[in-house]
């Protein structure tokens, strides 16, 4: 009895571990580290809203820039209603592992890509969601491995010209890798 109450221990640590490991890796090689590192520039380029509020095309949102659809339970109530910090980080989470998975949708090999151009992609693909299928010419330098052409990709699109500082950094980075 007793070593089989041993075995049903250890396995249900092994089990946690690797449970915990999986909820700390992504797509792309994407660890906890690296994620980490993007959603903290995530939140300083959202910004964080407690409340419901109207992007700057009017969308209503809330939280780290999440946009709300006919599926939050937020869908149709008033901007400044407030909204808690555990429901802000769920939609959050869940936004981010989408982020990933349209980053990993576009570039199949990006495991291969520099850590600095994963983060640099899953930021736009946080701001742009599927959007980001439209820049074929950048898509297209990426994959060539021409960090200057991506740049200069970025900047050549209306993206670069609604967002600020954020595309400004994020195209200095491009061309720095």
């Amino acid at each position: 009895m007793r070593i089989i109450c041993t075995y049903v221990v250890l396995f249900a640590v092994a089990y946690a571990s690797a449970e915990k490991r999986f909820l700390n890796n992504y797509a792309c090689g994407i660890d906890s580290t690296i994620a980490n590192s993007i959603k903290a520039q995530l939140k300083i380029d959202e910004g964080y809203k407690t409340v419901i509020y109207r992007d700057s095309k009017g969308y209503l949102t809330f939280g780290i820039g999440h946009l709300i659809t006919h599926n939050d339970p937020e869908y149709g109530k008033p901007a400044g209603t407030h909204v808690s910090t555990s429901r802000i980080d769920s939609a959050f989470q869940s936004d981010f592992t989408a982020a990933v998975n349209t980053f990993h949708s576009i570039f199949p090999h990006c495991s291969s890509l520099p850590r600095e151009v994963k983060e640099i992609i899953v930021n736009m693909a946080f701001n742009l969601g599927g959007g980001l299928r439209n820049f074929h010419n950048f898509i297209s330098a990426v994959n060539s491995h021409n960090w200057s052409k991506a740049a200069d990709e970025m900047v050549n699109s209306a993206w670069y010209h609604q967002v600020g500082n954020r595309s400004v950094r994020l195209v200095a980075r491009m061309r720095a890798v």
